[in-house]
């Protein structure tokens, strides 16, 4: 796909927004909105410029910040499962283990003794 120089501003600003609040849940229309895009050119663009689908790239950066709050911080499994937008504690234990092979709680005193 073709993109021009104000697509490619687009695009940055929609991943600007998603990493600006990791918290948030954003729609595709709601992204596409704010970044001055369409949704179909917004979908296509953003895999092609990031290597990821929009909610893929969202669910990385949720997770790499979380890994990063259970290493710098001493906030509690529940404080940072809200932090990166997830309800309930174990959706957010569930995303963790899935996508780190290791459950928060194992992360945090496997890095700590390292």
């Amino acid at each position: 796909m073709a993109l021009s120089t104000y697509d490619m501003e687009c695009l940055q600003k929609a991943k600007a927004l998603i990493e600006k609040d990791l918290s948030r849940h954003f729609t595709i229309s709601e992204i596409a909105a704010v970044s001055g895009i369409g949704a179909t050119k917004l979908k296509q663009g953003f895999k092609e410029q990031f290597g990821y689908p929009i909610f893929d790239y969202l669910r990385r950066q949720r997770m790499q910040y979380a890994a990063s709050l259970l290493i710098d911080t001493t906030k509690t499994i529940k404080q940072i499962a809200k932090a990166t937008g997830f309800q309930y504690t174990s959706n957010f234990t569930t995303a963790f283990t899935s996508f780190h092979h290791i459950s928060p709680d194992l992360y945090r005193k496997t890095i700590d003794k390292k």
